[in-house]
């Protein structure tokens, strides 16, 4: 099911965060599809970036003349950059000059459309000031607020694939190497999106026509695999792929949360053992005829290439 008018036109997708794992997967589809992608970044190309990628290296995120001409010649943006650090004022306050230059840029472009990766995280309205659900709320309002773009919010759970990082990489690596892991009892379903349902999805939003994309704008959404996983299922899948067994200990929650504090990793403790779910797919479906294209255990595949 699609909802598209323009399956066989060539369409330009500028991409901030070029060099970020998720854009990789952007990347993947453009030898089977009709985009074209315009990549900007602070780094310069690097090696694995496809031929194809016209590549913008930009001195700042927050230089509108700089990001407009990067822009040139696209149709749709994808905004994926992010700061590294997530959870002072300071960050928050770059956050949104970033926000205000690109809207800029794209304004001088005469570009509309525009998908903005949030976190699913943003949901927390009880985050103090300058943390990273309320930086994510503020720069998503910013975008939202620009009644001249046709902006649509992606907030998203954890993603996942080659190349990752954070903690559900960190917790393959663990089990890689066989370690015992105190989560036998985390049994709370958590949502996940792979690389490859993102970049799917990326390519559903760029296609669709002008009537679904204007009833789409404005509105947040949450993607994700559509199947929610407990972290002790996630342990056995990923042992499974690896050729290992699961090493699980059942330690009560309580004392587990407890040591976290202690440590200082309570939010570390919180990702594995809480539940995480999302809005389902419906509405995704609706705008974009857009649905999974894969699910676990098969996403995990690619931990056989450790």
């Amino acid at each position: 099911m699609t909802n598209s008018a323009v399956d066989n036109q060539t369409i330009t997708l500028a991409v901030t965060g070029g060099t970020g794992f998720i854009a990789r997967g952007v990347y993947d589809l453009m030898a089977t599809s009709n985009l074209m992608v315009r990549a900007l970044s602070r780094g310069d190309r690097p090696e694995w970036a496809p031929p194809r990628v016209k590549w913008r290296t930009v001195t700042s995120y927050s230089d509108p003349d700089d990001l407009a001409d990067g822009l040139k010649g696209a149709s749709h943006v994808l905004h994926l950059a992010d700061s590294p650090e997530r959870t002072d004022l300071r960050s928050g306050a770059e956050a949104l000059r970033n926000a205000d230059a690109l809207i800029h840029a794209m304004r001088r472009n005469r570009i509309e459309r525009i998908a903005i990766a949030s976190s699913v995280y943003a949901r927390n309205s009880d985050a103090g000031e300058g943390s990273y659900a309320a930086v994510k709320r503020t720069v998503e309002g910013r975008f939202l607020g620009a009644s001249d773009l046709r902006a649509i919010v992606l907030r998203l759970p954890p993603v996942y694939g080659p190349g990752g990082k954070g903690g559900l990489a960190t917790l393959s690596s663990l089990v890689a190497r066989g370690f015992p892991l105190p989560l036998g009892a985390a049994r709370a379903p958590r949502a996940y999106l792979s690389r490859r349902n993102f970049a799917s999805l990326v390519l559903a939003l760029v296609n669709a026509d002008e009537a679904h994309w204007n009833a789409a704008a404005g509105r947040i959404f949450e993607p994700s695999d559509g199947q929610a996983v407990a972290t002790r299922d996630l342990i056995g899948m990923m042992a499974a792929q690896l050729g290992r067994q699961p090493r699980l200990l059942p330690v009560p929650l309580v004392l587990l949360r407890a040591i976290g504090v202690v440590v200082g990793r309570s939010e570390m403790i919180a990702g594995a053992t809480e539940a995480l779910e999302v809005a389902g797919a419906d509405e995704m479906v609706g705008f974009f005829g857009w649905l999974p294209e894969e699910q676990m255990p098969q996403s995990l595949s690619f931990l056989k290439d450790r």
